[in-house]
């Protein structure tokens, strides 16, 4: 399916791309162009040098500056904002504080100063999540943990409070979106990784018995969702709805591709669509792991080196973290515009074609 199959509810007039060059920005611009070629489209990021489209105005700078959202907020006049800035896993705490916090505040006041209608906020599904739990079946009605997984949710955790506390403040309406292990073109960590798997001929290996099932989600999905909120934002009259139940602003919303799948049946799918079935199975039992796991952490940490094979990513291989989408469908009327599959035939694709093109630089 392409996704200019599916109909536009509403015309957006302007919109603010924060975050536009990144892994799912450039994929929200993307699909915008598509549903909505009359829109202004304008990119906000830190470099805009990569993920570029023709016809969108980019600028550089930093969304933990006023001055700089400022500017840009005054040269556009968005009729929407939609903040896809994420921060990769693995980075400092100080970082997360910065860009989550500090950035997401400075955004939000800087668009209710201006005028801005609607903002859209990327969040994740992992603020459910305490590291420690399994995730089941789970819908927006569950509280946050008083643990948080990591500073990463933490902070996301934070910033998706002050988005929603900012609804109807100066006439802006706002929604945060909870998205759950993100794969698609332009994903640099989980297919790479796998396919790395592959490559390290370490495919017979299984830890824990793959009966936990796993919310993976193609990008493209996770994009149109954030089209469809901006949508029914802009389309909603606040001075003639008070805020209830049924109204999407002041909400938080899960996006998945709503077909979660045994753990280690995703990389076998992955594995599959280049031609690689294991012929057995090592299944180590989820304590085994742990234990080696730990032991290969204290080696490393001897070496001065960053372990491969924690502790962490054992447990997450054997946790159950899926979740309920009615909300989403209900409210927004998300649907998934491409199932898993089809993401991933359009991921590899997308992995082959930056493989020759990284072969024909070599060989000029």
């Amino acid at each position: 399916m392409t996704s200019d199959q599916a109909t536009p509810a509403v015309s957006l007039k302007s919109v603010l791309v924060i975050g536009g060059c990144g892994f799912l920005g450039h994929h929200v611009v993307k699909i915008l162009r598509e549903h909505h070629p009359e829109t202004v489209i304008s990119v906000l990021d830190l470099r805009t040098n990569v993920n570029r489209f023709p016809g969108i105005n980019y600028y550089d700078g930093d969304i933990t500056s006023r001055a700089s959202v400022d500017f840009v907020l005054a040269k556009e006049k968005p009729e929407t904002v939609i903040d896809t800035v994420s921060p990769v896993h693995g980075l400092g705490k100080e970082v997360y504080f910065k860009v989550n916090v500090e950035g997401t505040r400075i955004c939000l006041e800087a668009s209710r100063d201006a005028g801005v209608k609607a903002f859209v906020w990327t969040s994740s599904a992992s603020v459910l999540f305490d590291g420690e739990s399994d995730v089941v079946n789970v819908n927006e009605t569950a509280p946050i943990p008083t643990k948080a997984l990591d500073p990463y949710t933490e902070t996301k955790a934070i910033g998706e409070e002050m988005v929603l506390k900012a609804n109807r403040e100066g006439g802006m309406l706002t929604c945060a979106l909870r998205l759950s292990g993100l794969f698609g073109e332009g994903d640099r960590q989980l297919l790479p990784g796998m396919l790395q798997v592959l490559a390290n001929g370490q495919t017979k290996f299984q830890i824990g018995d793959n009966t936990n099932l796993f919310d993976f989600t193609y990008i493209g999905n996770s994009a149109y969702a954030h089209i469809l909120a901006a949508e029914k934002l802009v389309a909603l009259d606040a001075a003639k709805t008070p805020k209830s139940e049924s109204t999407v602003d002041g909400e938080t919303f899960i996006i998945t591709n709503g077909e979660p799948v045994y753990f280690w049946d995703f990389p076998r799918a992955v594995w599959a669509l280049r031609n690689h079935y294991p012929s057995y199975y090592l299944k180590m039992p989820r304590e085994v792991g742990v234990a080696l796991a730990g032991a290969a952490e204290t080696f490393a940490w001897l070496m001065g080196k960053e372990p491969g094979f924690t502790r962490f990513r054992v447990k997450f291989s054997c946790w159950n973290r899926y979740f309920d989408i009615r909300k989403a469908k209900s409210l927004l009327g998300y649907k998934p515009l491409w199932s898993l599959q089809e993401g991933l035939v359009r991921s590899l694709q997308w992995l082959e074609e930056e493989v020759q093109k990284q072969d024909e630089k070599k060989g000029q």
